[in-house]
């Protein structure tokens, strides 16, 4: 990261750690499908989205900083 915009390290940083959460709460999710009356699935998997979401606008701030 030398000669990083010290900003764009910082996003890169916070970028890794929504990515780790999103697969995460994925994972979660995906162990829970063997109960089909489970309701936090369908919640866990729109937070696995929203978290994919951030994830991407993430890496395009990133990518302008850079």
């Amino acid at each position: 990261t030398a000669g990083m915009d010290p900003d764009a390290a910082e996003l890169s940083s916070i970028t890794s750690v929504v990515s780790d959460l999103a697969k995460r709460i994925g994972d979660v999710a995906e162990r829970r499908l063997t109960d089909p009356d489970d309701p936090v699935v369908g919640r866990l998997h729109e937070i696995e989205r929203t978290l994919v979401t951030a994830e991407r606008r993430l890496r395009s701030v990133g990518r302008e900083l850079s």
